[in-house]
């Protein structure tokens, strides 16, 4: 292992090169290295042409992480399950450049870009999976294309043991870049103090097996034997450089100022003074998915609704220590912040807790619904010109025991409140959520109805459920009507229970439910 500088880095990586780039937001990103490159291709036109992969979108602002690729010739390829955070990123350089055809680009669920590293890593010929059929990811779709530029076969549809799996070709990764809290003068490298470990090990022995460069960026270099063996993330063989940026902090260009060692583990600290978020549209969609939970049950909680409201109401209804959080990023327990957690009890590989997930570990989860469509179609990677992409939600939503999604009826200017246990609706958002066809098939209705499983769909003012001949209505708000403020909102007709419930009062009013965890 040498210890080198950013410039010097950026100088090992040659035109042509397949890079994979660690992060997740501002978290583990080797933005000082990202920053060379960036500046070495401005002042001398290298690198050119190179093919990037990203398990998870990396940059917390506009100009940061990813966005740094956005240069004409510099980028001929880009892979990720990720690109940009909607909320964040209004003006993402990347986005802008995918949509102006000026690179090939392509979306992978977040497991598949992390089992294909390891198929690299392992010299097989690639990664076979039934996750994604019907999909996005599948050819018959759109193979994982987001831009007409993009015309290669990356996935293609094999049969392995008399049943349909999304083949993910494998190939040789020629630089590493990750990040890592510390590395000692072996190269040994350990994540102390970034609260996740990523896929950087997986990442680092594909490139090292397939005769390629790591290049590590860390905040500091300790002597060989100071850190305990059972933490170190990656072995001092896989890494040839170490770049050291002592005052890098995780979220050093975002919002937050550093890191907690409430979120690394170092320390469990006493929660800070949750503010209770005032009573809602959306906060009535987080009580009522908070109702769907039982005792004991795993959970997972992605984007939207679900990680702003969730756990913060559930503390409110007293179910705070009750409920089993975990998020795709590898982190189980405590309080969900993002991609994080504050206490968590365990942090894991994110490569590993996606197959856990895969192989229906997971008891239920909560996610984001941008669009629904006839068959139950949920899109949350291509809205209007923002390419977000999913992540790991395909992954989750494929195989999670039961399924959950959870947003408005409709979006950008809904204008409802709720009052003494009614719901009433003064305007209704510019967009239509229940649409036809949705524009990216990101979780696939029909595959989950074919395999029985339990999916809800929760707004503020209906439930809805999958049945294998597509939505039904379960449940309708106090003081909606159910033609006018449902069914007609809906570009494709919905089947309404012979049953059909009024949600619960309570939801509609400021106090908390005491809900308990039903059984």
């Amino acid at each position: 292992m040498k210890v080198i500088t950013a410039e010097q880095a950026a100088a090992l990586v040659p035109s042509g090169a397949t890079v994979t780039v660690s992060g997740l937001m501002g978290n583990m990103v080797p933005e000082a290295v990202l920053i060379a490159i960036e500046r070495r291709f401005l002042e001398t036109g290298s690198p050119r042409e190179i093919t990037e992969l990203h398990p998870w979108l990396y940059g917390w602002d506009d100009g940061t992480g990813l966005n740094r690729w956005a240069h004409p010739g510099l980028l001929k390829r880009i892979i990720g399950s990720t690109y940009i955070l909607p909320t964040l990123s209004k003006t993402s350089e990347l986005n802008r450049f995918i949509h102006d055809e000026q690179v090939e680009a392509y979306c992978w669920p977040a497991n598949a870009i992390f089992q294909t590293l390891r198929a690299i890593a392992a010299g097989r010929k690639g990664y076979a999976t039934t996750v994604g059929i019907d999909t996005f990811a599948d050819p018959r779709r759109d193979g994982g294309r987001l831009n007409a530029r993009a015309k290669d076969d990356l996935i293609e549809v094999i049969s392995m043991a008399g049943e349909e799996n999304l083949f993910y070709r494998a190939f040789p990764i020629n630089v590493a870049l990750i990040r890592a809290s510390t590395a000692d003068s072996d190269g040994n490298l350990i994540c102390d103090e970034d609260g996740l470990t990523q896929g950087i090990l997986l990442q680092a022995t594909a490139a090292r097996n397939s005769g390629g460069v790591v290049i590590a960026q860390v905040k500091r270099v300790v002597q060989a034997g100071s850190m305990h063996p059972l933490m170190v993330e990656v072995p001092g063989p896989l890494v040839d450089y170490v770049v050291v940026h002592e005052s890098a902090l995780q979220w050093e260009y975002g919002k937050n100022q550093g890191d907690s060692p409430a979120t690394t583990g170092a320390r469990r600290l006493p929660l800070p003074d949750i503010a209770y978020a005032p009573q809602s549209v959306e906060k009535v969609v987080a009580r009522r998915a908070l109702q769907e939970i039982k005792p004991g049950q795993l959970v997972n909680i992605g984007a939207g609704i679900p990680t702003a409201l969730m756990p913060t109401t559930a503390i409110e209804e007293h179910l705070g220590d009750k409920i089993r959080w975990s998020v795709e990023h590898g982190v189980f327990g405590g309080h969900c912040l993002s991609a994080t957690h504050w206490n968590p009890t365990a942090i894991s590989s994110p490569a590993w807790l996606l197959d856990f997930y895969s192989g229906g570990g997971l008891d239920q989860a909560f996610l984001a619904m941008p669009e629904i469509d006839r068959f139950g179609n949920v899109n949350v990677g291509r809205i209007g010109g923002q390419l977000p992409c999913p992540g790991g939600f395909t992954d989750i939503s494929t195989t999670a025991r039961k399924m959950t999604f959870c947003g408005t009826m409709t979006g950008d200017g809904l204008e409802a409140e709720c009052d003494d246990g009614r719901l009433v609706i003064h305007r209704e958002g510019r967009y239509r959520r229940f649409v036809r066809d949705v524009q990216m098939v990101c979780f696939s209705g029909p595959q989950a109805a074919l395999a029985g499983h339990d999916v809800m769909y929760i707004t503020e003012r209906a439930v809805f459920s999958l049945t294998p001949d597509g939505l039904r209505l379960d449940e309708v708000a106090p003081g909606v009507d159910v033609r006018t403020q449902v069914l007609d909102l809906s570009e494709f007709p919905i089947d309404v229970s012979p049953n059909l419930k009024l949600m619960d009062e309570r939801l509609f009013r400021p106090e908390p439910l005491f809900l308990g965890l039903q059984e």
